[in-house]
């Protein structure tokens, strides 16, 4: 799984689309979340247009005041979907926002007489470019939730599409590598450590 040429500034890891899902990836801007590692990819116009366009989304003329929207609509999708990938259910003032976001969407999506799909109205507002994140949220929470994990390590969030639905890790290049590491250590070490006095 190839990294993202994200803009990494004073951090030393990397950003890889893990999720499955639109919505789980833009949670999963925040690296270590809650933790001293913590890290916000998308700081700079141009990670969230590198972003954008990794996930498929429409290009769009983005500038500096976008980016407080982006990061309050990522929250509320946080605040959503990360309870309910641990199994929780989300707080209602969580869903109260989702639900805000979701009728401005809803006025912006429209049926296409000619091809009989569904179609975008133009962009009012440049972050509703993140429309089609804030649907896939919807139909996580609505939908079912057995494939939705998180990786013990990181923390970031998943849908399992494995056959057998045992996917463990965000990537095993990364965190299922350095587990596996860790435990063969203490194993070994367990090993190696001399028996208590009697």
């Amino acid at each position: 799984m190839e990294a993202l040429p994200l803009d990494a500034i004073d951090y030393s890891g990397s950003y890889k689309l893990i999720g499955g899902r639109q919505s789980l990836d833009l949670v999963n801007t925040v690296s270590w979340p809650g933790t001293e590692r913590e890290h916000d990819w998308l700081t700079t116009l141009s990670n969230i247009t590198n972003w954008l366009d990794a996930v498929g989304l429409r290009s769009t003329e983005l500038d500096e005041s976008d980016i407080a929207d982006i990061h309050q609509c990522r929250q509320i999708l946080t605040d959503v979907l990360r309870p309910l990938v641990h199994q929780t259910p989300p707080m209602h003032s969580a869903v109260q926002g989702l639900n805000r976001l979701l009728t401005g969407v809803f006025k912006r999506r429209r049926i296409d007489p000619v091809e009989l799909t569904w179609t975008w109205e133009p962009l009012e507002e440049a972050f509703h470019v993140l429309d089609p994140v804030i649907l896939d949220a919807v139909e996580l929470l609505t939908g079912r939730h057995d494939r939705l994990k998180h990786c013990p390590s990181c923390d970031w969030l998943f849908e399992d599409h494995t056959r057998n639905g045992q996917r463990k890790w965000c990537d095993m290049a990364d965190c299922g590598s350095r587990a596996k590491a860790r435990s063969y250590y203490h194993r070994h070490r367990a090993l190696s450590d001399p028996p208590p006095p009697e």
